[in-house]
């Protein structure tokens, strides 16, 4: 969502406004002259990397905001020093959760079954999931218990399925359409998390456990006011706090759950952590932040900018995958980024491309060994008339498509 800049009145107590033409390499931008929609970047809030960086900030913006604590240089406090309003800024507490923050693989997970197969196999429990989620959100907005049992329950058949062949899953969360995007946005970070956690050779317990927190994380938006999530136009300060809030309204609702570990926990208190300090609601760097918080935070990313918000239009997995690449070991963990890329492929199951003969095909399936070499079922011909037959190609064996 975008916040819309105000007068500097409205800073925020650790914000400083700066001309763009004083601003230095290093220094943490938090926001522009002009809403973010008008500029070309990519990030609201974002550490100035290099002098290429420097020079297209400049080229779009007279004035900026700085954010004293986050920036990695020296600022000129001294000129700009009526914007400057406290810099004792308060930082919440860091809850005493243990943090796992490394990994290791464990074990290397074979396709047991074929895709197709498993397709058959998962449908009915993927649609009971679909069916559990939604319920939850509707009782949570009701200020209901949460129904644990139930979302563990349907749970479970999703991680045999991830376990025996996560294409299959992979082809749903891609075809997906559910009527509202919280639903769909628990879903598909579920299911994100839980290939990422097959790739890493997690054991079956932690793959679960990634696939509740991606369930969970968002929990704590049933507290905000649909009128803002649903807000189209830019986000006032205010509104932008409010979404912020929503990390801890959703530690309030799992911190009564005593059948909640602490890996989810962190998922749910962690996902919109970054690596370089600049995330919420903790500021955590890399080495403090939680491995699990970081896998929550890599497929809350890219599940939100692949789909269709009210307020952005998806990007493409391609495109997705190549701006997760661009912010490894800035927003997110570098290593974990390139994992999760192996384990969701640079095309994933159910996203549609056209072939080098200009037929169109739809992904079924990936080849494990070479990622740009997928399985596709051709639906349209090279004049893009429809196919009377749909025939399968597995690119892994042919030259040109059939």
């Amino acid at each position: 969502m975008f916040r819309v800049n105000k007068s500097e009145l409205s800073m925020k107590d650790n914000e400083m406004k700066i001309e763009a033409k004083d601003v230095k390499v290093g220094m943490h931008v938090t926001r522009l002259d002009k809403p973010w929609l008008e500029s070309p970047f990519m990030l609201q809030g974002f550490i100035i990397n290099n002098e290429d960086e420097l020079k297209v900030l400049v080229a779009n913006c007279m004035y900026c905001y700085i954010d004293i604590h986050l920036s990695r240089t020296i600022i000129p406090t001294t000129k700009y020093r009526s914007d400057v309003t406290n810099r004792n800024v308060k930082i919440a507490p860091k809850k005493p959760l243990p943090k796992q923050t490394s990994f290791k693989l464990k074990r290397n997970y074979k396709e047991l079954t074929e895709m197709t197969d498993e397709l058959k196999n998962v449908r009915i429990p993927y649609k009971n999931l679909s069916n559990t989620v939604k319920e939850m959100m509707q009782s949570l907005k009701l200020n209901k218990k949460l129904d644990l049992v139930a979302i563990k329950t349907t749970l479970k058949p999703m991680v045999n399925s991830i376990i025996r062949n996560p294409d299959a899953l992979l082809w749903l969360t891609r075809l997906r359409q559910l009527d509202e995007y919280n639903y769909s946005h628990a879903l598909g970070c579920s299911i994100w998390a839980m290939s990422l956690g097959r790739q890493l050779g997690f054991n079956r317990n932690d793959i679960e456990s990634l696939g509740l927190g991606g369930l969970l994380i968002d929990v704590g938006k049933t507290r905000i006011s649909k009128k803002i999530l649903t807000k189209k136009g830019m986000l006032t300060d205010e509104e932008f706090a409010a979404i912020k809030g929503h990390v801890q309204h959703g530690m309030d609702m799992i911190n009564k759950e005593s059948d909640i570990n602490y890996k989810v926990r962190n998922m749910v208190e962690s996902h919109h952590e970054r690596v370089d300090g600049s995330g919420y609601p903790n500021a955590l760097t890399n080495e403090n932040s939680p491995l699990f918080g970081k896998i929550a935070a890599i497929v809350d990313c890219y599940d939100a900018i692949t789909s269709d918000r009210c307020y952005a239009k998806p990007l493409s997995s391609q495109q997705a995958v190549k701006k997760l690449y661009e912010w490894r070991d800035k927003e997110f963990h570098s290593e974990l980024v390139e994992e999760f890329i192996q384990a969701i492929g640079m095309f994933p199951a159910g996203t549609l491309v056209e072939l080098s003969t200009g037929e169109v095909a739809v992904v079924i399936s990936e080849s494990r060994t070479r990622r740009l070499r997928p399985k596709v079922m051709i639906l349209l011909n090279a004049d893009k008339s429809e196919r009377e037959d749909f025939i399968i190609c597995n690119m892994l064996n042919e030259t040109h498509s059939k």
